[in-house]
């Protein structure tokens, strides 16, 4: 029986040589075996972690995660409610809550909470 054919999403055509300490290839083949995925995958996911905690990327990185914002279903979010009402979300891996309310500058904010928002509105017309 033939292999399955690859989700084109999921082939991998650029290759990488990677040289890591005896140590590191220690450490990577554990996480590796714990999780049950391959040393590729782990790498991969560790590159999309680090590039969506830049706090000033590359141009060509930040439209490229404009375009993946656009096409998300859902986003998990923080929210903050200033002292004066007004609701502020920001991204859940930011590092650190709000400085002012974007909408009357105060700085003191009264609830937060977290969850997901998902894509579109229902009025209920």
């Amino acid at each position: 029986m033939a292999r399955p054919k690859k989700d084109p999403e999921e082939k991998r055509e650029n290759r990488l040589t990677l040289y890591l300490t005896n140590r590191e290839g220690e450490e990577l083949n554990l996480l590796a075996d714990s999780m049950g995925i391959n040393k590729t995958k782990i790498i991969a996911r560790a590159l999309q972690s680090y590039v969506k905690t830049l706090e000033n990327p590359p141009l060509v990185l930040r439209k490229s995660k404009t375009h993946e914002v656009m096409r998300l279903e859902e986003e998990r979010v923080r929210g903050y409610v200033c002292a004066n009402g007004h609701p502020v979300w920001i991204e859940w891996t930011w590092p650190s809550p709000p400085e002012h309310c974007p909408c009357c500058g105060i700085d003191k904010f009264e609830s937060t909470w977290d969850g997901v928002v998902k894509k579109g509105l229902s009025w209920g017309i």
